[in-house]
């Protein structure tokens, strides 16, 4: 005998669908419908193409008066409650506590304008309440006189300022994204605010 052997047996290579465009797409198109149906189910997803509203009910809304007599429980400071306009809403506040141990009462605000402001308070050292709420070391820029007070303004993240004063020992900041006219307006709301029964 001479020659190569043929193997016994070989089979042809299956065949394979092809690799088209179309073929891919109603290869994912199931996946894609079954993660919106789930989506749609538990409520966590919603379509949007202009983009985040602060309208309606997408933002949250929180009842200050009850969560700074929350606060004022847990801090050792009278806390303040600025009224503001109706059209600014409450949308977040907590109590936060710092490395020296001192605390922190937030509450923020979309204004009217659908910018973001927050006020924190607390007996923290200038320093350390502006390197907290800024999230950087504090560099100063200078001043501003906003409700008869003075207010050391500072660098804050995203181009955001940072306004800083104090009143009866309580360290105010005040930081966003709003115009000067809106951290004016809390800044006076602030000023001339009650504590907290």
């Amino acid at each position: 005998m001479s020659g190569v052997a043929e193997p016994r047996n070989q089979q042809p290579a299956p065949s394979r669908p092809p690799r088209t465009p179309s073929a891919m797409l109603f290869a994912i198109l199931p996946l894609v419908l079954v993660a919106f149906g789930v989506a749609g189910l538990v409520g966590q997803c919603s379509f949007n193409p202009g983009g985040p509203s602060t309208e309606g009910g997408s933002v949250p809304t929180v009842d200050v008066p009850g969560e700074l007599r929350r606060a004022a429980d847990r801090v050792d400071f009278p806390v303040l409650e600025p009224a503001l306009p109706a059209a600014w809403r409450a949308n977040s506040a907590n109590v936060t506590t710092l490395a020296s141990k001192a605390r922190v009462v937030r509450v923020g605000w979309l204004t009217g304008n659908a910018r973001y402001l927050r006020l924190a308070q607390s007996t923290a050292s200038e320093e350390e309440l502006v390197a907290a709420e800024t999230r950087q070391a504090p560099h100063a820029e200078g001043t501003v006189e906003a409700a008869g007070r003075q207010w050391v303004v500072y660098q804050s993240v995203r181009d955001e300022a940072a306004w800083v004063s104090e009143r009866d020992g309580i360290r105010l900041l005040i930081t966003g994204n709003a115009d000067e006219t809106e951290f004016r307006t809390l800044a006076e709301a602030t000023t001339i605010a009650p504590t907290t029964p």
